[in-house]
């Protein structure tokens, strides 16, 4: 160009070239390793192959959107909060065959709605025979709802068997636990683990009338 002269500006199709392919390389950068690199996106599986997905670290979720993608957790099923302290306690209850004494009851544990017991117990005394003792774990409201004579009773499992372990959730405010057989000639002694969040009977109450204690004291 000779001094003096103005160059000749590009054409109109030029400037829109080259913005058009300035969106197209801005865009494949974008796809191609900002997304995977900070946001753990990656459509094209570019990130995964070179590696660059790894620069984002560990993917944070919010529950919230946990459970909209899923459709099986919410906040309220994740996650719970207890007014009643967490504690643990070891229970062993003696069953004497049906013509020597006392070879049933029941014993259950105080629960407010939503609250978690987790459990195991087995049989000692008579391993032979499983079919020989019964059990059978189930709920009542307690106290009893106002305008009801008999408490609600919600049943859980009712089975022969001598061990049994799993967890509850309690569907209602009362007692929650077991009805217990002895059905051997021999005596025998269930030894109970409790773990969550729960209240002990007292000696006497309905769910304890026979003034079960635990053996040590409870751990919280």
């Amino acid at each position: 160009m000779t001094e003096g002269q103005v160059s000749r500006p590009p054409s109109r199709g030029k400037i829109l070239l080259l913005t058009s392919t300035a969106l197209v390389v801005a865009s494949a950068i974008v796809v191609l390793f900002v997304l995977p690199a900070e946001f753990h996106r990656d459509p094209t599986g570019f990130g995964k192959l070179t590696g660059i997905d790894q620069l984002a670290g560990a993917e944070v979720v919010d529950i919230a959107s946990l459970a909209s993608k899923s459709g099986t957790a919410t906040e309220s099923t994740a996650t719970r909060y207890y007014e009643t302290a967490f504690r643990t306690d070891t229970i062993e209850i003696p069953l004497q065959p049906e013509e020597k004494g006392m070879n049933d009851l029941e014993y259950k544990v105080k629960m407010k709605p939503g609250a978690t017991l987790a459990y195991s117990w087995n049989v000692t005394g008579d391993e032979a025979h499983p079919e020989w003792f019964y059990f059978d774990f189930h709920g009542e409201s307690r106290p009893i709802p106002a305008g009801q004579t008999q408490p609600t009773v919600v049943e859980y499992l009712k089975a022969t068997g001598l061990k049994s372990s799993g967890s509850l959730i309690a569907p209602i405010e009362g007692i929650h636990g077991w009805y217990l057989q002895n059905q051997s000639d021999k005596p025998v002694v269930v030894h109970l683990k409790l773990s969550g969040f729960y209240e002990l009977v007292p000696a006497g109450e309905p769910g304890n009338l026979e003034g079960i204690e635990p053996v040590a004291p409870a751990k919280s």
